[in-house]
């Protein structure tokens, strides 16, 4: 009988980003014939997704060396409350949290699997790549893939935002699903022929009318990153 690996995953923005990487591991593991527990923190910085004391927003700890602590300690005490230090691997399943993977690893004293790493190697021999984000992972995306990467030009950013607003107010992923799915067809009329889905605040848009444009290849993090925790843990 093959080991039952153990999965600590936590800074999601979402519950809907854990299910979504959930999913991911089952499809993982069945295929390398595993068996797994995933222990999930609590969103961060919380189920509303709003600023709180010492829990700062991603784009606020960007500006603020402070605040960047605050949300490292924040994210390594998440960790630590489910169990991080006796899992066989850490993870951060989210892409707003792709700059501070290191400082959250230092606060924890944990190694955590870097989602960087993981999608840098995933598309090393890729040579274009549409990239759907959100906005505080943009210098990450650039710095991950380069030139490689096709990002949303400013009027389709333009869209991704006014989508993101009204699905704060709705409390539906509707209409940035919409917004995602319009520009994965516009890819590929362009001759694009891959697309990475890379937006928290859609974290099951794959499975929907934006996964569903054809004649593109469409991918997500989530499964990326379970399929790299997978074979990280069975040391492939």
């Amino acid at each position: 009988m093959s080991k039952n690996i153990t999965i600590a995953a936590f800074g999601a923005l979402n519950k809907a980003s854990y299910e979504a990487f959930g999913i991911g591991l089952e499809k993982a593991a069945a295929a390398a014939g595993a068996s797994f527990t995933l222990y999930t923190a609590v969103p961060y910085p919380n189920a509303a997704a709003v600023s709180a004391p010492g829990r700062p927003l991603r784009g606020e700890a960007l500006q603020d060396e402070e605040k960047k602590q605050q949300l490292y300690n924040a994210v390594a005490d998440d960790a630590q409350a489910i169990g991080a230090a006796q899992a066989d691997i850490c993870c951060m399943p989210c892409m707003s949290m792709i700059g501070f993977h290191d400082g959250v690893a230092a606060a924890l004293g944990l190694p955590v699997l870097r989602l960087a790493d993981v999608l840098a190697a995933h598309y090393k021999e890729v040579d274009q790549l549409g990239v759907i984000h959100m906005r505080p992972a943009k210098q990450r995306i650039i710095e991950i893939f380069g030139v490689r990467a096709i990002t949303p030009d400013e009027t389709q950013a333009e869209k991704l935002l006014a989508a993101e607003e009204a699905a704060k107010k709705s409390g539906s992923t509707a209409n940035v699903e919409a917004v995602m799915a319009e520009i994965t067809a516009a890819w590929r009329d362009q001759g694009i022929s891959r697309v990475l889905f890379a937006r928290a605040d859609a974290p099951k848009a794959h499975m929907g009318v934006a996964g569903q444009v054809p004649d593109i290849l469409i991918e997500n993090y989530f499964d990326i990153l379970a399929t790299a925790v997978m074979r990280r843990a069975l040391g492939d």
